[in-house]
């Protein structure tokens, strides 16, 4: 839903779009949006609240539209009370504990422990890294955790990826995130009422979102959420007139083939002269 979210919602603010529509768009929204509070994921809260506020920055410095940004307000007036309704007391609690649970993390939770046993992993071996998939193999060689509990993975993409690649799989990583946000963000340099800046920025925002997910979970260890999270990255990043080229080379191609297969083009090649 973090990478889902962003889409309908940015595409209420598109312009040309008729107001049911944007409508319809908004709520949706904010149905996809209550379910990701609604799991109770503070992992999932925070990757949401900073994609609203990059949303936000957005509408204002770049469209300069104050109508765009009161829109997104209502937005989150309606996924509030969709909460409100829908999750009760429960909801309240859980969102009330996300300080204390962050505090408890950062002063020696379990997250910050493996974090810090796959840093020792590292040193281990810091070029090429132990391997892909052995992390859970490997961890209780370094393990500091009370706990006679298997640990599947870190609870942090990025330090399970620097374990198990090395700094040369870590290098790989960070190029490839640069090559997408340059080609991404060069993308919505682009007039904003162009409807590749919006799909750009649709995309681009889910992106972000299970980013900033994946430093206190696994998220990408998931193929689903895998498979989605490469799909926004291709569409973030394609050259703008990568479709038009192909359409066209389809187009020229079709009208070879149908001169090739006109009756006149037949006929030149079966009678004589």
């Amino acid at each position: 839903m973090e990478m889902l979210t962003p889409i309908p919602l940015v595409i209420s603010f598109a312009r040309g779009v008729p107001r049911a529509y944007k409508a319809l768009a908004v709520l949706a929204s904010a149905i996809m949006a209550s379910t990701i509070f609604l799991c109770g994921s503070r992992g999932g809260m925070v990757a949401f609240a900073v994609q609203m506020a990059l949303l936000a920055g957005f509408l204002i410095t770049r469209q300069r539209n104050w109508k765009a940004a009161v829109g997104l307000c209502s937005f989150l007036i309606v996924a509030l009370g969709l909460l409100v309704w829908l999750g009760g007391s429960e909801l309240t609690g859980r969102m009330a504990s996300l300080h204390d649970a962050t505090r408890t993390e950062l002063s020696g939770g379990t997250r910050l422990a493996i974090d810090r046993d796959a840093l020792k992993m590292f040193a281990q071996r810091p070029l090429s890294g132990w391997g892909l998939g052995a992390f859970p193999v490997v961890y209780p060689q370094f393990s500091s955790l009370a706990t006679n509990f298997q640990v599947g993975a870190a609870h942090n993409d990025y330090a399970q990826w620097l374990v198990e690649t090395g700094a040369l799989g870590f290098a790989m990583l960070v190029w490839f995130l640069l090559t997408l946000f340059r080609s991404a963000l060069r993308k919505l340099k682009q007039s904003s009422a162009d409807p590749k800046t919006v799909v750009t920025l649709a995309a681009l925002l889910g992106v972000i979102g299970i980013l900033v997910h994946s430093f206190v979970d696994f998220n990408l260890r998931i193929p689903a959420n895998a498979a989605l999270f490469y799909v926004l990255c291709v569409i973030s990043a394609m050259e703008p007139g990568l479709g038009q080229h192909h359409g066209q080379h389809r187009r020229r191609r079709r009208s070879s083939t149908l001169r090739e297969n006109s009756p006149l083009a037949l006929a030149h090649d079966v009678l004589p002269g």
